[in-house]
Formats: structure tokens, C-alpha cells, sequence
């Protein structure tokens, strides 16, 4: 009895293994931050500049980018990722609330907005499930932007 007890005991274990393996190697370790999940500093920079350049230039979205210093706006806006997503960054802007204070944004301006980040996520690259993760993040700030 202890034999057979031993033996089903080496085989989950081997299983177990096996599972680990193949997680390791799909990269699908539940350790890597969602930050790094996302492709770090250097993706994420790549997306956030996809992103507002064409949300500044485009008919749906660009009226609440005029006068806004798109540099600037695209470092706080990747602080503010990094720091959500679990990377190593601290976000220093203003709210979600004040950033967006007396601009109006309306409910189409918001999806165009976030339909131009799923865009850049996937030109980048990111993965199905960290862009499903960032957005689900990202999600609950649409009640303190969208004020119209």
C-alpha cells in the first residue's frame, strides 16, 4: 500500500513539474509583475507616445489636447502606468479628478482614447492577457474623466 502511496506521490509531483516547466517557459510566471508583463520602460514609453500622438491628432479626441505639453503629458501619464501595473515607478501628477477638471470630456472621447491604447498595446506587441489586466486597471478612472 505505502508503494503505491509513493508512487502516486512521485507522479503528481512529476506532473507538477512538468506544469512548471511548461509555465516557465510560455513565461507565464505569476511572478513578473504586470509591469513587466507589459514589456517594461521601453514598451510602454513606445505606447504611451503611439498613443497620445494620435489621440492629439485625431477629429474624435484632439479638442482636449490643445495647449497641453505632450512631452510632459506622456512622462506622467507612463509613471502613472508603471506605478498601477506594479512597477517600480511612483506617480507625482495631479488626480485622475483634477487632471481632467473643466475639460469636458465626453464618453466618445474617452473610448476613442481607449481604443487608440489597445491599438498601440497590440502593435506593440503586448499580450492578450496584460492588456486585458491594464485595462481592467485603467477602467475605473472613466468616472473622473468623463464630466459631459
Amino acid at each position: 500500500m505505502q508503494a503505491i502511496l509513493r508512487c502516486k506521490i512521485l507522479s503528481l509531483s512529476l506532473v507538477f513539474c512538468a506544469i512548471e516547466s511548461v509555465t516557465h517557459a510560455a513565461g507565464l510566471e505569476s511572478s513578473d509583475s504586470l509591469w513587466e508583463r507589459l514589456g517594461g520602460e521601453k514598451v510602454m514609453s513606445g505606447v504611451v507616445d503611439a498613443t497620445l500622438n494620435r489621440t492629439a491628432s485625431e477629429l474624435l479626441t484632439r479638442r482636449s489636447f490643445d495647449k497641453v505639453n505632450l512631452q510632459k503629458l506622456k512622462i506622467k501619464i507612463v509613471g502613472h502606468l508603471c506605478e498601477l501595473a506594479g512597477g517600480p515607478c511612483k506617480y507625482s501628477g495631479d488626480s485622475m479628478t483634477l487632471a481632467h477638471q473643466g475639460l469636458d470630456i465626453t464618453e466618445a472621447e474617452f473610448f476613442g482614447m481607449v481604443q487608440q491604447l489597445r491599438d498601440a498595446l497590440d502593435s506593440a506587441g503586448v499580450a492578450q492577457d496584460a492588456k486585458n489586466e491594464l485595462l481592467r486597471l485603467l477602467a475605473p478612472m472613466k468616472r473622473d474623466i468623463v464630466t459631459k
